[in-house]
């Protein structure tokens, strides 16, 4: 009960946090429903705040404040009175569904962007410049997030490629020399055909980088670089869909660092490219 202790020591707070956190203890059904912007709305504060609060909690945003505050409470309570929330049920109106899931990509966004190291980012960027090949290791709804990553680094020229079979995920590994660089997408952090690719790829020396949702893994300590992801533990919570936007926004923003290093040299390959494929205005283009 680490999270509610904490709550209840008033001192550690300044009066806004204060007034968020007494709401919180007052009404913890509502906060496993409410958005950041909503609790703001409620305590007369700000989004920000609310982030500021959950960081000062050692937490990385909302979403993992929520999953936290919601599991201790509901530790708490009787059984028949424990707080089951889900973004969308059978009683949700397009219209509500519409306000949701743009809300929940915003927070999976913003909840993300708060933990990123830019220095870290900055650094693995560089390291995708330098390796002859960034090799992408992943399952299911990650490989789709890697396979459009691959699509967009080779338009600024960066060799990619996506693995996700465990025989060419191992192959890859023991093929591949130390001018690669593997990215490895992994929610869970605990998928044992990644484990075993990532002890090889240690083995040989490569550099590694998870994107995931805990470094407290087996996974995680086999990496060289960990990237926090926002996240939420259940599918029906919508935490698959939370933590592919958070991926795709890291890669959105290493991709944008890399064409922004190399933007004449990428011009100049775009250009090349639209000319064997054909231009937007062209009758004859093959697309």
């Amino acid at each position: 009960m680490k999270l509610l202790k904490a709550l209840h020591e008033n001192e550690r707070f300044s009066s806004t946090e204060q007034n968020i956190v007494q709401y919180m203890l007052a009404h913890p059904a509502e906060i496993a429903a409410m958005t950041t912007r909503e609790l703001a709305e409620k305590t007369y504060t700000s989004p920000a705040a609310v982030f500021r609060l959950c960081q000062k909690l050692g937490l990385k945003g909302y979403n993992e404040f929520k999953i936290k505050f919601t599991s201790e409470i509901n530790r708490v309570t009787p059984r028949k009175d424990r707080i089951i929330h889900r973004p969308v049920t059978d009683k949700s109106q397009p219209a509500d569904i519409v306000r949701i899931m743009a809300e929940l990509q915003v927070e999976a966004i913003e909840e993300t962007k708060n933990e990123m190291d830019l220095e870290q980012v900055t650094r693995i960027a560089q390291w995708m410049m330098d390796a002859s090949a960034v090799d992408f290791y992943a399952y299911d709804q990650n490989y789709q997030l890697a396979q459009t990553s691959v699509y967009n680094l080779l338009q600024v020229k960066c060799n990619a490629v996506a693995h996700n079979a465990m025989n060419s995920q191992i192959a890859a590994a023991l093929n591949c020399d130390k001018s690669h660089l593997a990215i490895i997408i992994s929610r869970s952090g605990v998928n044992k055909r990644l484990i075993r690719a990532a002890r090889v790829l240690k083995e040989r020396g490569i550099r590694t980088v998870l994107f995931s949702v805990s470094r407290d893994t087996t996974l995680a300590h086999l990496c060289d670089e960990f990237l926090y992801v926002a996240n939420t533990v259940d599918y029906l919570d919508f935490g698959g869909s939370i933590f592919s936007v958070g991926v795709r926004y890291y890669m959105d923003v290493l991709f944008g660092i890399i064409l922004s290093r190399n933007f004449s040299e990428a011009e100049t390959f775009y250009n090349n490219f639209e000319n064997y494929i054909g231009h937007v205005d062209e009758s004859n283009r093959i697309w």
